[in-house]
C-alpha cells in the first residue's frame, strides 16, 4: 500500500474536521442565527441583486394592476357575450375597439411575464430559507 504525503492526509483530515464542525454549525448575524454551511455556499452563489429586481417587479405590477383588472373586466363582458350570448350582460369600457382574440392575447402574454417574474421572484427568495438553522428544522431532518 502507498504512503501518502503527510500534508496530503494532514488537510484531508482538516477538510473532513471542517465538514464535521460546519454541518451544523450556525453563525451568528445581525438577523439571526444562520446554518454556517448554507451561508458560506450562498455567499459564493447568491446574488443579492436579484432581491433588488423583486422590487422591479412589483413596481411594475403596482403601476399596472388596474390596466390589468380592466382588460380583464373588458375581456369577460365580450366572453359573455360571445359564449353566453348574453350582450346586457356587461358591456367593455374600451377606448378602442379590439377583438376577444386580441385582447386575450395580449393579457396572457402579459400575465405569463408576470408569473415567470414571480416564478423566478420566488426562487431567489426560497435560497434564502435555507438559512434556517438545522435544529430549526425539527424532525423533518430526521425523517429524510
Amino acid at each position: 500500500m502507498p504512503v501518502l504525503p503527510l500534508a496530503w492526509a494532514a488537510k484531508t483530515a482538516a477538510a473532513e474536521w471542517n465538514d464535521r464542525r460546519m454541518k451544523h454549525r450556525t453563525v451568528k448575524t445581525a438577523y439571526g442565527k444562520v446554518d454556517a454551511k448554507t451561508l458560506e455556499k450562498l455567499r459564493d452563489t447568491f446574488e443579492t441583486g436579484e432581491i433588488y429586481n423583486v422590487i422591479g417587479i412589483l413596481d411594475g405590477l403596482r403601476y399596472r394592476i388596474d390596466g390589468l383588472r380592466q382588460d380583464l373586466a373588458d375581456l369577460y363582458a365580450m366572453a359573455t357575450d360571445v359564449i353566453n350570448e348574453d350582450p346586457e350582460a356587461w358591456r367593455p369600457m374600451r377606448d378602442e375597439p379590439t377583438t376577444i382574440f386580441d385582447l386575450a392575447e395580449s393579457l396572457s402574454s402579459e400575465l405569463f411575464d408576470l408569473f415567470d417574474g414571480l416564478e423566478h421572484a420566488y426562487k431567489a427568495i426560497e435560497e434564502l430559507q435555507m438559512l434556517a438553522p438545522q435544529e430549526d428544522w425539527g424532525d423533518e431532518d430526521e425523517a429524510a
